[in-house]
This record gives C-alpha cells, structure tokens and sequence, in this order.
C-alpha cells in the first residue's frame, strides 16, 4: 500500500509540473560550464542567443528581443549596462531543470546578463504558452532588491503581463485553483529575508512560494501604482516601509492579497 501511495503521489507531482520548471534542479554541468561551451546561434540589438547540447531555431532571437522590450514597457525600466553590458546573452540548454539567471538566487553577488533557459521554457517561449524566459529577464532589469518574494513576484507579475495565462517557474498557466498557502511561506512574503532551501527542494511549498509572491506584488500594484511598488522594492526595510507607502502592516497587506480573513 505505501508503495501505491508513492506512486500516486509521483503521479500527482508530475502533472503539477507539466509545462513548468521542476523543482530540484537536473544540472549536469555548472553555469559557468555551458557559458564555456555554449554555440552561438543569433545576434540582435539586444539579446545574443547560444545553444548548449539542443538545437535552437535563429527565430528565437526574436522572441527574446520581443520580450526585452516588453519588460522595458511593463516595467518602465532600462537594463542596467554599466553593470551588464549592452546586451543580454540566453544559453538554452537540455542540462538544465530549472530555468534561472546566473548564480540563481546569488545572482546579484555577482551580476552578469546571463539567462539560462531549459527546453521547456524554450519550447513554451516559442508556442507562447510559457512566460519563464520574461520572468527571468525581468531579473535583470531589477537586480538590486531586499526581499526576495518581491523580487520573484514582480518577475511574475511582468511575465504574466505580457502573457496572461501562462505558465511562469513552477506554475501551469490558465486560472488554477488558489493554492493552499503554508505559515512558513507567510512569514516570507514581503520580507528580507532569503529564500530558505526548500524553496528549490519541496515541489508543493517551492509553486506556493512563487504564487504568493506574485499573488502579494500584484496586490500591491493594483492598490497603488507602480511607482509605489518600486520605492518599496528599494527599500532597505520593506517591512517597515510597507506601512508609511500603503498604510497597512506587512502582514495584513499579505492577508489581503492572499484573501485570507
């Protein structure tokens, strides 16, 4: 009997996600690895594109150039080039799981315009299903932050702009069903604090994470503004600062947002 429930339980996991990034990475090689290895494939006024062990059509460079100027809309911001250059290069690559900016979730110790998409971003990218390649150049143009679930929830928050109803990261596209929302995610949402391990090993709390990232940022925006949002993305404290920008503590912002009486 334990052995069907573990099965069913994969079962359930794997349709989760479909069309999504997985959870625990499936890296085979470093970052810095497919950069070394990585083959051009195109070159815009933006983007470069580079293939690691997958083909890649050309016509890919547009889709990205597309969406840089997208988040440039959305956002209203430039990319930073005095710290990253002019352009922005995207590795594809099959040695990938979980699509990500370099160094991940340690990408500004170290900033650098580099995207690294799997095939399922790719793929999705290219049928305009999967908005996981917005999601991560958005990284780029707000690198500087201090909460970490502001930072992935206005990444989805533009993602989701450009493609409304797609899957972005861990979560399938379409009008899901509200996800159940652990205390432990909560205690995170606006907060700068960094994201835990299980954020990249717990399938289930990883999708609530990123949900309620968003779920809170587009709460945010639709209060206020946008230009509201970015003084609060820049702060130091933003658990503080929440307040004096939208008269609400921290914690009944997120419980509003999340609709939680």
């Amino acid at each position: 009997m334990p052995k069907i429930i573990g099965l069913l339980l994969a079962a359930v996991l794997l349709a989760l996600t479909a069309n999504t990034d997985a959870a625990v990475p499936r890296r085979l090689v470093s970052d810095a690895q497919i950069v070394a290895q990585g083959q051009p494939v195109a070159s815009g006024a933006y983007v470069e594109i580079y293939q690691h062990r997958a083909a890649i059509d050309p016509s890919f460079l547009k889709v990205m150039e597309s969406a840089d100027e997208e988040v440039q809309r959305v956002t209203g911001l430039k990319l930073d080039t005095a710290t990253y250059g002019s352009k922005v290069r995207v590795y594809v690559s099959d040695a990938i799981g979980v699509s990500n900016v370099w160094r991940g979730y340690q990408h500004s110790t170290n900033p650098k315009a580099i995207v690294f998409l799997n095939l399922r971003a790719y793929q999705g990218a290219m049928s305009g299903k999967n908005a996981t390649h917005v999601h991560e150049l958005t990284h780029l143009f707000t690198w500087r932050y201090y909460s970490h679930t502001l930072r992935e929830g206005i990444a989805d928050y533009v993602a989701l702009k450009v493609f409304p109803g797609a899957a972005v990261g861990p979560n399938p596209g379409g009008d899901s069903t509200r996800l159940d929302i652990p205390p432990e995610v909560v205690d995170l949402l606006g907060a700068s604090k960094p994201p835990p391990e299980w954020v990249s090993t717990d399938p289930l709390r990883r999708r609530a994470y990123y949900y309620a990232s968003y779920q809170l940022v587009n709460y945010l925006i639709e209060t206020k503004d946008l230009e509201t949002f970015w003084k609060l993305y820049l702060s130091e404290n933003p658990e503080m600062d929440i307040k004096s920008l939208y008269g609400l503590d921290r914690i009944d912002a997120v419980q509003a947002a999340l609709g939680v009486r």
